[in-house]
């Protein structure tokens, strides 16, 4: 087997955050006299650039400005998303996969600075090659960081496996040349990501062996 660099999605891969991002979301809407949203509602509707699952959800950003709720959310998600703690298992299967061989870094559209300080009280910044974030806070999609760090690195898309939990992990993994496996802990509904055309592991003892077989 040629040996692959794995590339983490964090939110909901990594970061067992889903439940507080619609804690996030419901602290927003209660703001701006907005009726609550339930996870079933955000994994169902959640989608990459994050403005476009307001719209979605039938929020008017003409009338609700996409800054004001983008600030509102990320001071919340920023005070508590250490606390969230990692999904289950995710520094074990981490530490297997290093130990059978595998290269790995982070891939986000997280602001990149909140990113760094958020992996390192983890646990993750000491078992990645590199950890990259967007430039702002506009967590818009990642095809663009993640060419810049596949090219830092000296890799090509056959060297990849992008491991996210998002609809728009398969797109960028497709965008990139890579393989991919999809995770139904976080941020998306699990039927959503079965028509995605990858693997779906539901754990991550089933996406290490999905890894290995690649």
């Amino acid at each position: 087997m040629q040996k692959k660099h794995i590339i983490w999605d964090f939110n909901g891969t990594l970061l067992n955050d889903a439940q507080l991002s619609v804690d996030c979301d419901n602290h927003v809407f209660d703001v701006l006299g907005l009726p609550h949203i339930t996870i079933e509602d955000y994994r169902a509707h959640m989608t990459m650039p994050v403005r476009d699952f307001y719209t979605a959800l039938g929020i008017d950003l003409n009338v609700y400005k996409y800054e004001t709720i983008a600030r509102i959310w990320l001071d919340m998600f920023n005070e508590n998303a250490v606390n969230c703690g990692l999904v289950p298992g995710a520094l074990a299967s981490i530490d297997r996969l290093h130990a059978a061989g595998h290269s790995q870094s982070i891939l986000s559209a997280s602001y990149e600075p909140d990113l760094l300080t958020q992996c390192a009280g983890l646990g993750l910044a000491r078992r990645m090659t590199v950890i990259n974030g967007l430039g702002d806070e506009s967590a818009r999609k990642k095809t663009d960081i993640g060419r810049a760090q596949m090219q830092a690195l000296g890799l090509e898309g056959r060297d990849v496996v992008l491991v996210g939990d998002m609809l728009a992990d398969a797109e960028l993994a497709r965008a990139l040349g890579a393989s991919c496996v999809l995770v139904p802990w976080g941020h998306n509904a699990a039927h959503r990501l079965e028509g995605a055309g990858f693997p779906v592991a539901r754990s991550f003892e089933e996406l290490e062996a999905i890894i290995e077989g690649l």
